[in-house]
């Protein structure tokens, strides 16, 4: 009877070890994981950081105002949704000039207070534009100030006559 508990207790204690292996395997290969997840979601922030928004030019068309953006970073600029034109200027309400201080939101089709951008998408080092539907076209000669807010890091902004 001494021998058959013997040979149960090292079963057991193999059996334990053997779940102990198996418990810290699964641990440690979960943590590679978060290591890398943590290393890529760093790596993505630092090329987001790095990733700088150009105002390149500014036109109208009527109500149509056409902004021009460079992406001279390294992440390409996809999500639009996250961004905001802030877009201050004069505008002729009937034949007044009348200061207007508006947020621009993005849509896939122009509205008033709304913007598209003609491209999905906005490789490093390309161009692409934005379009403001305004809903007063600008005065004649007057200053105008553009903003570009971004989820990629720091604002563009362009200040200029429309």
């Amino acid at each position: 009877m001494g021998v058959s508990q013997v040979i149960a207790y090292v079963l057991l204690f193999f059996i334990t070890i053997s779940l102990g292996l198996i418990a810290l395997g699964a641990y440690i290969k979960s943590q590679q994981f978060l290591l890398h997840a943590e290393y890529m979601r760093q790596n993505m922030d630092l090329n987001q950081l790095n990733t700088r928004i150009f105002i390149k030019s500014v036109a109208i068309n009527s109500y149509l105002l056409y902004i021009t953006i460079t992406n001279n970073g390294s992440t390409v600029l996809y999500d639009f949704k996250d961004f905001a034109i802030i877009i201050k200027y004069y505008a002729n309400v009937s034949n007044v000039s009348t200061l207007i201080i508006s947020n621009y939101n993005y849509s896939t089709s122009l509205g008033t207070y709304k913007w598209v951008s003609n491209t999905v998408l906005i490789n490093p080092n390309m161009v692409g534009t934005f379009i403001a539907d305004l809903p007063y076209p600008p005065y004649p000669n007057t200053e105008a100030t553009v903003v570009v807010v971004s989820n990629y890091g720091p604002e563009a902004i362009w200040r200029g006559v429309l």
